[in-house]
């Protein structure tokens, strides 16, 4: 995609994946459609304020998803209940568990903790980031990835392993972890 991001062209290529990720963590259909929308006015409102320096569309519209399913959660001044919880880690864990696993999760909720991953995965060699989208924002499998990447599964392993590490070090270095 181009610097210049129209509404039509971040909604037709990013609505599938920003859809998926609402219905991983929401489980209410009209609270889904409703955030889905909201996501999409909230990137059209702030498209003037994007900075494709900063990070790459995909990412930059998903750190807009993840803060309002976070609003979202807030709003509803409650955490999820706890088979949520189990759902939302069985989801966003795939199965070979990574160095980022665990406690994660309630660290990379803030919006300043958003835009540091951000930085660290434009950071990243491209092979490496792309391996790291396809796994954790697109939820594919090790060999679902190695197929689309044209790598072998040991391959995507190892890259994957390294550019955890790399990811790691960078929010280490931020003061995340």
């Amino acid at each position: 995609m181009s610097t210049a991001i129209t509404p039509e062209a971040l909604y037709r290529d990013y609505h599938e994946k920003v859809e998926r990720y609402i219905s991983s963590h929401v489980s209410d259909m009209q609270d889904r459609a409703d955030l889905k929308q909201q996501v999409f006015l909230n990137a059209i409102a702030a498209l003037d304020a994007y900075d494709p320096s900063r990070a790459a569309p995909g990412t930059w519209l998903y750190i807009i998803t993840r803060n309002a399913v976070t609003d979202y959660y807030r709003r509803r001044s409650r955490s999820p209940e706890p088979t949520e919880l189990e759902e939302l880690d069985r989801m966003e864990q795939p199965q070979d568990a990574s160095p980022l696993s665990g406690d994660v999760e309630s660290r990379l909720l803030t919006q300043e903790t958003l835009e540091e991953l951000a930085k660290a995965l434009e950071e990243l060699p491209e092979r490496e980031r792309n391996i790291v989208i396809l796994r954790f924002y697109d939820g594919l499998s090790a060999q679902e990835t190695a197929q689309r990447v044209g790598v072998s599964y040991a391959n995507v392993r190892v890259l994957q392993h390294n550019a955890l590490r790399k990811l790691r070090r960078c929010l280490a270095e931020a003061g995340i972890f």
